[in-house]
């Protein structure tokens, strides 16, 4: 059918703080995960915190397949251990990770064209207040 919506089941790699790279393979029960957690906290969908869902589900399926220990949180893997997710079948083609990822966000936002260079008001803190302890 010309108008079905495929999800692909992503291989990732991840840059761990310790210096390893992991691949992953993300599975069903990976996203299922995703989706029972982000109802549960009230999380964005997907498509709002698209780092968020990717980090997500490359901690869910690394602690599936036990690439990394159970008793690893997800506070502990998102805020300290991962230092970046990328798909591995960008990497496998020749495209920058950096690339596929601005790619995503455009085809979700829209091209955000000067909005990337534009710099805060005189008088606003461009960060974000660190987030209160789950």
């Amino acid at each position: 059918m010309a108008n079905e919506t495929r999800l692909e089941t992503p291989y990732l790699t991840v840059s761990m703080a310790d210096g390893r790279e992991l691949t992953v393979r993300v599975l069903n029960p990976d996203y299922l995960r995703w989706d029972r957690t982000a109802a549960k906290h009230g999380w964005p969908a997907m498509a709002k915190a698209p780092f968020t869902w990717l980090t997500f589900v490359a901690w869910a399926a690394l602690r599936r397949e036990g690439q990394i220990p159970e008793d690893v949180t997800w506070e502990a893997f998102s805020e300290r251990e991962c230092l970046q997710v990328r798909n591995a079948k960008d990497e496998a083609n020749g495209h920058e990770p950096a690339v596929a990822a601005l790619a995503g966000l455009r085809s979700i936002s829209g091209d955000l064209g000067d909005l990337m260079d534009a710099e805060a008001p005189d008088g606003v803190d461009p960060t974000l207040p660190d987030p209160e302890p789950v």
